[in-house]
């Protein structure tokens, strides 16, 4: 068994019961180590707690809170949080069984290394649909800051030091608040990977950006927090790369909203800025959402020419 705690920690608010039992199953599932799973109601009309009275595990923990948002349920979780790792992990999600053991393992006892491994992204019924990898190893600031680090924040476990080294999750954000806290995390310490499965993401309406506006404003409080906390960066070629792959970013969000004139906007000034930055967005936004490269070319309403995509 490999030693130490980790906590995992589920914000949850008005969750769907079946895959809160299938996340909260999968959680207490995990083998070949020592775990504690404390699941965040966020203040839920029906409290969370009356959809988990089939487990009987001294292992799960339910903490209720008044309503404020995800990022403070985090928050709470942390603050009521008793080990030596931490891991964020959904409320309509499923990590994989023996996941956290293969994270303690890359971790190897140290307090300045985050692990992290796979995502699959799966459909409602958490069918595989794709992988996502990454063979970022060592300092991974840069690659995170500029989109390369290709990972879910449900795939991370932090050492608790790094966790306190980087203070709260913002709650100021309601979209890219993973982003801002894993830049700032990353700052802290260095990352070994895994290409094993860490969590199975399922993919669904209700879990897809609704307002592309907000998308807009969490992008770039990162990047501009990021260039806040190092000033001396301003004004180089990196922060002329970070903003065009933030461009390209909320490019790619309007466009899979129908907002077209706003997606092709921000992406026509993302190449001036940096011309790659257009390509890597497409080739991420081409294999994670379906159709997404026909949109660039074919206003929204425009009648097809083709058979519609049926993946």
């Amino acid at each position: 068994m490999t030693q130490g705690l980790a906590s995992l920690i589920m914000p949850a608010w008005q969750p769907r019961p079946e895959w809160l039992r299938e996340a909260v199953g999968g959680a207490l599932a995990q083998r070949n180590c020592e775990i504690e799973l404390l699941v965040v109601d966020d203040g839920s009309p029906e409290p969370v707690a009356n959809l988990l009275t089939s487990f009987d595990d001294p292992r799960l923990r339910v903490i209720r809170i008044d309503h404020a948002g995800a990022t403070a349920a985090t928050n709470a979780g942390i603050a009521a949080a008793r080990g030596d790792q931490m891991r964020f992990i959904d409320a309509d999600d499923v990590i994989d069984r023996d996941s956290t053991a293969r994270l303690l393992e890359l971790i190897g006892g140290r307090d300045d290394v985050i692990a992290y491994g796979a995502t699959v992204f799966c459909d409602e019924n958490l069918r595989p649909l794709w992988r996502m990898t990454s063979d970022v190893e060592g300092d991974a600031v840069i690659p995170c800051l500029l989109g390369r680090f290709t990972t879910r924040p449900h795939a991370f476990l932090f050492p608790r030091q790094i966790v306190e080294a980087t203070g709260e999750w913002s709650t100021e954000l309601t979209v890219s608040e993973d982003w801002d806290f894993i830049l700032r995390a990353l700052e802290h310490a260095e990352v070994r990977g895994t290409h094993a499965v860490a969590t199975y993401y399922r993919r669904h309406p209700g879990g897809l950006t609704s307002d592309p506006a907000e998308g807009e404003r969490g992008a770039r409080a990162v990047i501009d927090g990021y260039f806040e906390r190092h000033p001396e960066q301003r004004g180089t070629r990196l922060e002329r790369r970070a903003r065009a792959r933030m461009l390209a970013l909320i490019g790619r969000v309007y466009l899979t909203h129908g907002q077209r004139g706003k997606g092709i906007g921000n992406l026509a000034r993302s190449a001036v800025r940096d011309p790659s930055a257009i390509a890597l967005e497409v080739t991420q936004g081409a294999r994670a959402v379906p159709g997404f490269a026909r949109r660039l070319i074919r206003p929204r309403g425009a009648k097809r020419r083709t058979p519609p995509d049926q993946s």
